[in-house]
Order: structure tokens, then C-alpha cells, then sequence
């Protein structure tokens, strides 16, 4: 039977949107059978488990190694990565750029233009116990070749980039728009709608045909960088373009919204919206001599934000605040896709991260790390990109290790001891910088 290439994609498009639903969702459906079940394999046991090997869970289990903490890092997916690996999105927007992140794009770009690590490990269950008006997070479950496996931890690091674990706990999160007036802030909605930012997925066309011009005029909705990713590419700039002959390039490739990013078969629908809404561009990559290399998932902006100690708000990062708790720095501008910022509101200066903001309220022996840490949704989406999350995920290692170590409670570690040990990694350079 013959199918041409627009057949092809519309009969694989509900295939290709199953691939957003995480395995952690779907084992974690039978929780309660999750629990009964008597695990296959022996109990590992650790002073730190780190949740998602992403921008801020890689920083996070090096951070706690280096402090002599017996560490074990959990992916989900097959390799390590997160955002970059699974979303395409290697473009670095934010700072400072310091301490383990700062190594990391060392490394990457001297050979690249664009504990234990246990992959394909999803998280099916958090292991809990009551201690006082608190749980207490003792452990995760995971999900090994088909059987079952517990890790006893004294800290457990959500790094999961959804907060599924926090979640899991029992903790409290935010979702959605508030309304600016929930937190005074002098920016945002009038009344809480409970919406996220949108979805975009995210792929790389490579040109496959000798002497082939990428048709940057003719591609709808789809922006691009150059391989360098230093170099924008826009229609009015065609000439430019081919005459750089670049050949590859990184592009925005289709945003969607999703109700609830909370909800696998919602992620899925969404997915599939975005490949319908390609398939024109497609075809014209296809005939200009492209091929088009799609990101295994959707990317997703915006999840839980789990509740901490503090919420961090618009007025924290417009001040320029600096809290007594700040264990980590940042900078980048109000980033609310969906959401119209006054310009004279929307480049804001550095700010502090606190360290409240990574302790769920009512939770022991869990710290959050990235972009589902304490924050309104106007501040999340300046801290939510990638040398910002990996400040953090950086300071909650350093933090978790000190406190599994010390043998006491996160809320009962000597926070200037904490601020001068991540201050002698590098990590309050980047002021010094600017």
C-alpha cells in the first residue's frame, strides 16, 4: 500500500504523542499496589538520592558527592540529560553561569558545538514515615526491569523537574496563574486563572541535500538559531543566512497549550496538536533538502512548584533581594510565555535564592531543586532556566549532604556554614563578574 509522506505523519502523530508520557506516571497509577508489593531486588541504601538527572539534578548529586556523601542520581528516561537531551533546549538563557554548571559547559564545549547513575529508574513510590506534624521522606521505590527496588536515604532531592516526588510526599504545591494580588505583586492577572505557560516542541532540521538553503521565509511559527546557538535566523535576514551556510539549525517548533501539565494523556493530546500544526513546515523542509529531527518530548515550562518555607515573589526578584538564607544568585529577566510584561517591569537585576524556597513546608528529609522550587508563577519564570536551576540543585546537595552526614535535620543545619561552603565552590561568583 502506497502512503505518502502527509499520510505517514497523521497516521504516526498519536504514536508519536504517547512518547511525552513518563514511566514514573504510568507505574505510579497503582500506587496503593505499589506499596504491597514485596520489592525483587535488596535495599540500596545512601546518605543522598537525587531525583532526575537534569540541569538541576546533575549539579545536585556532584555537589553532595564532593561533600563525602554516599550519593545515588535516578533518571527515568535511558540517558542523562534532561531538557537539553529530551526538550532540545541547549539554549542557555540566564545566570550566573558558576560552580558545577560552569564546569559543565567547560567540558561540553571543548568538544562540542551545541555516585551511581541508574537510568530507565522511575520513581514509583515515596517511602514515608510520621514524625510528629511532618513526614518524614526515609526513601523512594523504583521501578527496575520490571520488578521493584527501595533506596533508603536520609535526603531525598526532588530535581524532578514536575515535582512528582514532592507530590508523592504529600506536600503542598502551587499550579498556575495567582492572581497578583495573592502576593501584593505588582505584576500578573486580576483574578487566578490556574493556567501554565504554554508547551513547545522543540527540533533541529539539518540540511541532507548538497547545496540546500534553509526556507526561513516560508516556515510558519517556527524561529531559529544557528548551530553556535549565538546567532538568530529570520526571514528578513535570508541573504545573511545563506551566506553564513550554517546547515543546521535549532528552532522553536510548534507552541501549544496544555490544560494540565500535570496530566500524561493531556501532555499527549498537546504533543499531537503541535505535530499536526507542523506538518506543514514539514513538507517544506522536506522539498528545500532538510531533514527535521524532533525532540523525544514535548517542552513543558511549567509544572508544580512546590510550597516551601518562603515563596519567592515578583517584589523578591524587582528588589533585587538578598535574604539572610540566599544560597544561590541569579539573573534573568520576567519570562512568562502568555503572559504580557511591562517592559520597564521586565528586565530586572540579580536577585537571591533562598533557602526556605527549597524546603517543603510540613516535610522533613526532602529538599526541591530547579524549577519547581518555592515561587509564584510571575518569579518562576525568571529562575526556571538552566544556570539558575543548577545553582540550586548545587546548593541543595551541598545542603543535603551536610545535614545526612551531620546526622541532623534540614532545618537544623548551620545555614552560614552552608552560604561558605558554596561560596568557596564558586557558587556567589557571578556577581563579582558583572
Amino acid at each position: 500500500m502506497e502512503i505518502n509522506r502527509r499520510d505517514f505523519i497523521t497516521k504516526v502523530s498519536a504514536i508519536a504523542a504517547l512518547s511525552v508520557l513518563p514511566s514514573s506516571f504510568v507505574a505510579a497509577m497503582g500506587n496503593e499496589k505499589v506499596e504491597k508489593a514485596k520489592p525483587k531486588y535488596p535495599t540500596l541504601k545512601c546518605d543522598v538520592v537525587v531525583v532526575g538527572a537534569g540541569p538541576g539534578g546533575v549539579p545536585a548529586a556532584i555537589a553532595a558527592a564532593r561533600q563525602g556523601a554516599k550519593v545515588i542520581l535516578l533518571e527515568e528516561d535511558n540517558m542523562p540529560g534532561g531538557a537539553p537531551v529530551d526538550m532540545y533546549v541547549p539554549f542557555i538563557c540566564g545566570g550566573p553561569r558558576v560552580g558545577v554548571f560552569q564546569e559543565m559547559i567547560q567540558v561540553l564545549n571543548a568538544k562540542h558545538t551545541i555516585g551511581g547513575l541508574m537510568c530507565a529508574a522511575p520513581v514509583v513510590g515515596v517511602k514515608l514515615k510520621t514524625s510528629g506534624n511532618r513526614n518524614q521522606v526515609t526513601g523512594v521505590r523504583i521501578m527496575r526491569n520490571g520488578d521493584y527496588q527501595d533506596i533508603d536515604a536520609a535526603v531525598t532531592i526532588d530535581a524532578t523537574g514536575n515535582g512528582l516526588i514532592a507530590d508523592m510526599a504529600g506536600c503542598e504545591y502551587m499550579f498556575g496563574s495567582e492572581a497578583k494580588s495573592d502576593y501584593n505583586e505588582p505584576v500578573g492577572i486580576e483574578v487566578a486563572d490556574g493556567k501554565v505557560q504554554p508547551c513547545t516542541w522543540m527540533l533541529i532540521s539539518e540540511r541532507i541535500k548538497r547545496n540546500a538553503i534553509l526556507p526561513i521565509d516560508k516556515l510558519k511559527g517556527s524561529s531559529a538559531v544557528e548551530d553556535n546557538l549565538n546567532r538568530w535566523v529570520k526571514a528578513d535576514d535570508k541573504e545573511d543566512m545563506i551566506r553564513r551556510d550554517a546547515g543546521i539549525y535549532l528552532h522553536w517548533g510548534r507552541t501549544v497549550y496544555c490544560k494540565d501539565t500535570r496530566e500524561p494523556l493531556l501532555l499527549a493530546q498537546a504533543q499531537q496538536e503541535a505535530l499536526e500544526r507542523l506538518q506543514e513546515n514539514l513538507e517544506i523542509w522536506h522539498e528545500a533538502g532538510y531533514a527535521v529531527h524532533l525532540a523525544p518530548k514535548l517542552g513543558v515550562r511549567e509544572v508544580r512548584r512546590i510550597k516551601g518555607e518562603y515563596v519567592l515573589t515578583a517584589n523578591d526578584l524587582i528588589a533585587g533581594t538578598m535574604h539572610d538564607d540566599v544560597i544561590a544568585h541569579a539573573h534573568y529577566s520576567f519570562d512568562v510565555w502568555g503572559m504580557k510584561i511591562p517592559e520597564e517591569m521586565k528586565h530586572i537585576g540579580p536577585y537571591g535564592i533562598p533557602y526556605r524556597s527549597i524546603l517543603p513546608t510540613k516535610t522533613e528529609g526532602l529538599l526541591t531543586a530547579g524549577r519547581i522550587i518555592s515561587a509564584t508563577r510571575i518569579a518562576h519564570s525568571s529562575l526556571r532556566v538552566q544556570p539558575i536551576c543548577s545553582n540550586i540543585g548545587m546548593a541543595a546537595g551541598t545542603a543535603a549532604a551536610m545535614s545526612a552526614l551531620n546526622q541532623t535535620g534540614l532545618r537544623s543545619i548551620d545555614i552560614k556554614q552552608l552560604q561558605d561552603r558554596l561560596a568557596s565552590m564558586g557558587l556567589f561568583d557571578g556577581l563579582k563578574k558583572k
